[in-house]
């Protein structure tokens, strides 16, 4: 068995190559610029040491940094390597507990990547097209979050630019922010250029979704006590624009991310209150389920398990969830918790006999969420369609 650590950074990248045998390629670890070139460089070595040692099983480990070590990934799965993508943290107490005092460069690193990598304790789990996928659909989601947090923004800032150009609009519309309450605003920004719009013209934008009429929208346009103010008028117009743009994204992003779970995992959509949305979440944020070895790890990975402490005779009894984990995924399971229990008899009744214990409303979504990854991590596991069973 071949071995190789490889240190990644933004230009350059060290690796260190190793057989089972204890031969090495070099003295020192070997430094490639991040290039062509320097992949080619990096392939030309293993191939040169394998042949060397006849042996062309070849398992290459290198450290998850940021986005920096994704263009060579994809090199070496295109040639074929086994690699392993592996978190700095787990490197580094490898390191410490080699030696306390240890110098920190770039040629050590790749070095102890190696070692770490050719300990028999450390299971290797090399990358496959399955993670690949669930990055993909990890980057989208958090982006798909990201701009729903920017849509939120945007509502709040046409609320207080109409709260000081048009209040009375506000009180018009339920949904001030979407369809024809949005589309009479881009087409009439200044409440003078509505009051001054036809009724039948209004009526038909309308398309009887106002809880007033189209004369009485008007009417408010002609007595609104909004300021009049050129640049508040521009900033609104300004704002519903982006308001669309921000939205337009948002359904790009959902149409992406369907087609995704739809590949990779449709089976999670048979679980009661996951829709697309927290399905691009759930599986982006979890990636291979393989990797856990058990329902209990992918709750404490969700930082949902329990805080432990004890000191001596001293045990603290009441702690709250840990919340190391992904904030994605507890996000995701907080959603899903909040709908799964109305819709699904086995949850309903879980609830139900939570609620009989006099637990509180979110303790009681928090005990479900556990329960929801446990029925998350059996459908994947088996990628068999979820079954309701009733009995708790």
């Amino acid at each position: 068995m071949i071995y190789v650590g490889i240190d990644v950074a933004s230009d350059k990248h060290d690796f260190f190559i190793m057989s089972d045998q204890g031969e090495i390629y070099t003295k020192h670890s070997v430094n490639i610029p991040n290039t062509d070139v320097g992949y080619k460089k990096l392939h030309n070595a293993i191939q040169e040491f394998c042949g060397e040692a006849n042996d062309f099983d070849v398992r290459i480990g290198l450290e998850s940094t940021g986005f920096y070590h994704k263009n060579l990934l994809h090199f070496l799965l295109r040639n074929n390597y086994s690699t392993m993508v592996i978190n700095p943290l787990l490197v580094n107490l490898y390191k410490k507990s080699r030696k306390v005092h240890i110098a920190k460069n770039d040629n050590l690193d790749a070095m102890y990547i190696c070692n770490y990598i050719m300990e028999p304790s450390v299971e290797f789990k090399p990358y496959t097209l399955i993670s690949y996928h669930t990055e993909t659909l990890k980057v989208l989601s958090r982006e798909r979050f990201s701009h729903v947090e920017d849509l939120r923004l945007a509502k709040i800032n046409i609320y207080k630019l109409l709260q000081q150009t048009f209040p009375e609009y506000l009180k018009l519309f339920s949904k001030v922010y979407q369809g024809s309450a949005i589309h009479i605003l881009e087409k009439y920004p200044y409440p003078s250029l509505l009051a001054k719009a036809h009724v039948n013209t209004i009526t038909k934008m309308l398309n009887g979704k106002c809880k007033a009429s189209a004369f009485e929208l008007i009417q408010a346009a002609r007595v609104s006590v909004g300021i009049k103010s050129e640049h508040l008028y521009f900033l609104l117009s300004q704002g519903i624009k982006r308001l669309k743009y921000i939205s337009s994204c948002i359904d790009e992003y959902d149409k992406q991310i369907k087609s995704y779970v739809d590949s990779i995992c449709p089976v999670i959509l048979s679980i009661p209150g996951i829709s697309y949305v927290t399905a691009g979440l759930i599986l982006g944020e979890i990636g291979d389920v393989n990797k856990f070895k058990n329902s209990e790890h992918l709750i404490s990975f969700a930082g949902l398990d329990l805080i432990v402490y004890e000191s001596g005779k001293y045990k603290v009894t009441h702690t709250s969830i840990s919340k190391r984990g992904s904030n994605f995924l507890r996000y995701a399971l907080y959603q899903v918790a909040r709908v799964c229990w109305i819709h699904d008899p086995m949850f309903n009744k879980y609830y139900l006999k939570k609620q009989s214990e006099n637990k509180h409303y979110y303790v009681i979504l928090g005990h479900i969420q556990k329960k929801m990854v446990k029925v998350i991590y059996s459908v994947l596991k088996n990628n068999k369609p979820y079954s309701p069973q009733i009995t708790i």
